[in-house]
């Protein structure tokens, strides 16, 4: 246990360095220039003084200095291995403001955006167990049948609409002139959780439903099932037990889904409004501000993979047959 914990653990860390240095990599290849559009909005400032072209270039030449983009002494671009392995050391040590930011009101930028994002995510995450438990169960028993197919293509058609459009309805549907029962912006009262939590939990779940139909339709027509049978257990019994050893695979699905609740938060948290994680990522990434986007990378990368190791440690609680091997 302790050997594969650590191995694990091992994989993890290489993992970060990979997700880390490419997303800095993308983030470099960006087609704009941190410094160029810093010194527009300056410029663009009620009483800003107009630069010539030496002071711009000199202005330029400073800024890039301070972001590290080009070497202080020669003005040559820095390479990129450079100047990730600097943001590397200063991650290390949590450093993740970048030059001139301040380092307090940048991490509580991150305090006040966490809360949130966890918040519409375990409620995410309880609505997609809740459905996709009770759906995946009901239809896994009644395989081949009308309400299979029926409700086996509305939830195929499902996994092929993207966040945005499902988020877009439902404001259309909900807080518009449809029927306008919903309210937008901000969490200030239950009311305005409804339309997030539930856009999130839309892939969740019709991925937990999916997967646990097909893990009941299969212990249903398995020899366990005609045992139970066999037995004299009753119909309700025989149900019960079926579900019970079909919901065991369930715990390797979890890892998967945090992924899925971060890309759904991005995109529900920016279309309603809401002060989370996934928004200060979007407007990171507006904004051009490397440090906050390489930051909520890393967060929610360590998030993701503590995910997948718990996921695996679940699936040998909830089944001692299954052993942890490196």
């Amino acid at each position: 246990m302790l050997r594969w914990l650590s191995l694990r653990l091992l994989w993890a860390a290489l993992t970060l360095l990979g997700i880390t240095f490419v997303t800095f990599c993308a983030l470099d290849l960006a087609p704009v220039d941190r410094a160029s559009l810093e010194l527009a909005l300056r410029s663009e400032q009620p009483g800003a003084p107009e630069l010539s072209a030496v002071n711009r270039e000199v202005a330029l030449a400073k800024l890039r200095i301070r972001y590290g983009l080009v070497d202080s002494k020669t003005l040559e671009p820095a390479p990129v291995h450079q100047r990730y392995a600097r943001w590397l050391a200063n991650a290390v040590t949590l450093r993740f403001c970048g030059p001139g930011d301040d380092p307090e009101e940048f991490r509580a930028r991150i305090r006040r955006a966490v809360p949130v994002s966890l918040q519409l995510g375990a409620l995410a995450l309880a609505v997609a167990l809740a459905f996709g438990i009770v759906v995946g169960a009901r239809l896994g028993m009644r395989p081949s049948s009308r309400e299979d197919r029926i409700v086996g293509g509305a939830m195929l058609l499902l996994t092929g609409v993207p966040d945005a459009l499902v988020a877009t309805l439902a404001l259309v549907l909900f807080a518009g002139p449809v029927f306008d029962l919903l309210p937008v912006g901000g969490l200030d009262t239950w009311a305005h959780y409804v339309m997030p939590v539930c856009v999130i939990a839309v892939g969740p779940g019709v991925m937990i439903a999916r997967f646990l139909r097909e893990s009941v339709a299969r212990a249903a027509s398995s020899p366990f099932a005609d045992n139970l049978e066999a037995w004299g257990f009753t119909a309700r019994e025989r149900s019960r037990r079926i579900l019970r050893v079909a919901l065991a695979p369930i715990a390797t699905l979890a890892g998967s889904l945090l992924p899925m609740l971060v890309a759904g938060s991005i995109v529900v948290e920016t279309v309603f409004t809401i002060d989370g994680v996934g928004r200060l990522a979007f407007e990171a990434v507006r904004a051009n501000d490397h440090a906050m986007v390489m930051a909520v990378t890393l967060l929610t990368a360590c998030a993701t993979l503590f995910g997948f190791v718990a996921s695996d440690l679940l699936h040998r609680a909830v089944d001692p047959r299954v052993r942890l091997v490196r």
